[in-house]
């Protein structure tokens, strides 16, 4: 039971909590969707196409594996000095770097991708170049900028990747919680924020000075000031995808590509019901993915919610399913699906990663002789003393 300011923290830390990943080869099997049925359509709305999940026509639950949307698995056990050591929290890789961050008050942690600690990014604070609470970030090595937007931000925090503070960046509007991307090749930033209903936009362009090259007023989208609903963006392939998650305010939504400043529609579901169950989409390369939860009131305050069920439609066939993601890279370890850049990524802490390694591997027991081994000798060599472990696999 939680009360509904912790709700949507909730739905997105459930999931880690599962696990996944380490160094190995998996399965290279396909998303399982060959034999399933078509379970949506595409449709073109003011010139834009639209792919529309049918979601009664979801049936067949499918197992759906790490190597089937993303290769090259990694497990990266971070620098353990004392300046480098890592709260659980977030993480971001590039081509070159990860960048570790959470919500202790500790700064920002550059490291190589073999692990090798850079530097710290500013600091914690509220002076000039000082950041508390984050709600996004990006790396930019073309510019060799370290992007990081606060929660209820006035401006955009700019660092070079020596972790020194170069600019903030002035945005038009209180950033409650946003997304965002900037495009150094065109010197502009793009923005989208929860539209809360005083506030004037939900999405603007402007360049790296602040001054504004259009925006989109918050209208149809904005919602009451409530800190329970949230703003996703995967930002797979390059694209700027924004999708406004809702809590209470409970309706039919839509993942868009904001894109020369417009709003593009991408994905929806129809959902055929009444009631518009709690829903979360995302977008990956050559699929789309979401999960519907039901919410259920036990008090004035207090809510609990029924297990999620997760699905997903090929962009292509259109066939879908309902599905299970496993970490097969790790002996089919149950795991969480989740976009982040080009990547799918873990931020692990040394003992939960070891409990988990050694829980699967007692449950798991038609493992082959070698992969049991292989994820014994991972857990062996784990030490509760350890910096956190980042575990990633890039997107086909």
């Amino acid at each position: 039971m939680r009360n509904k300011k912790q709700m949507k923290a909730f739905f997105l830390l459930v999931g880690m909590a599962l696990l996944a990943g380490c160094n190995g080869t998996g399965k290279q099997v396909n998303d399982g969707l060959a034999e399933r049925p078509v379970v949506g359509s595409v449709e073109v709305v003011n010139g834009d196409s639209v792919w529309v999940c049918d979601f009664s026509a979801l049936k067949d639950t499918v197992t759906l594996y790490l190597s089937a949307v993303a290769e090259d698995f990694q497990v990266v056990k971070l620098d353990n000095s004392d300046e480098a050591l890592v709260p659980a929290g977030n993480a971001l890789v590039s081509d070159n770097y990860i960048l570790v961050y959470g919500r202790q008050q500790t700064p920002f942690k550059l490291f190589d991708k073999s692990g090798k600690f850079l530097a710290n990014v500013g600091s914690f604070g509220q002076g000039p170049g000082e950041y508390q609470l984050v709600y996004d970030a990006q790396i930019d090595e073309s510019s060799e900028r370290i992007y990081i937007l606060p929660w209820n931000a006035k401006s955009l925090l700019a660092y070079d990747l020596k972790g020194r503070y170069v600019q903030s960046i002035p945005l038009p509007t209180l950033v409650p919680k946003g997304k965002f991307k900037v495009d150094s090749r065109n010197s502009t930033l793009s923005v989208f924020i929860l539209p809360f209903n005083n506030l004037p936009y939900v999405a603007w362009r402007q360049d790296l000075q602040g001054n504004l090259i259009d925006t989109i007023p918050g209208r149809h989208l904005a919602v009451r000031p409530d800190f329970s609903n949230e703003v996703s963006s995967g930002k797979v392939n390059g694209t700027f995808d924004v999708f406004l998650f809702t809590f209470f305010e409970l309706r039919s939504d839509t993942l868009y590509h904001f894109e020369e400043g417009r709003l593009n529609p991408r994905f929806t579901v129809d959902f055929k019901t009444k009631e518009v169950p709690i829903h979360f989409y995302q977008e990956l390369p050559h699929h789309f993915v979401g999960d519907a939860t039901v919410k259920k009131q036990v008090s004035e305050n207090n809510y609990t919610t029924e297990a999620p069920s997760y699905y997903i439609m090929d962009k292509k066939t259109l066939k879908g399913a309902f599905y299970r993601f496993v970490n097969d890279y790790l002996g089919d370890m149950p795991a969480y699906l989740f976009a982040c850049g080009d990547y799918y990524i873990l931020n692990m802490e040394p003992a939960k990663l070891k409990e988990a390694l050694e829980k699967h591997l007692e449950i798991k027991t038609n493992l082959s002789s070698k992969e049991r081994e292989r994820l014994q000798k991972l857990a062996d060599g784990i030490h509760e003393n350890d910096n956190n472990y980042i575990l990633y696999a890039k997107f086909k």
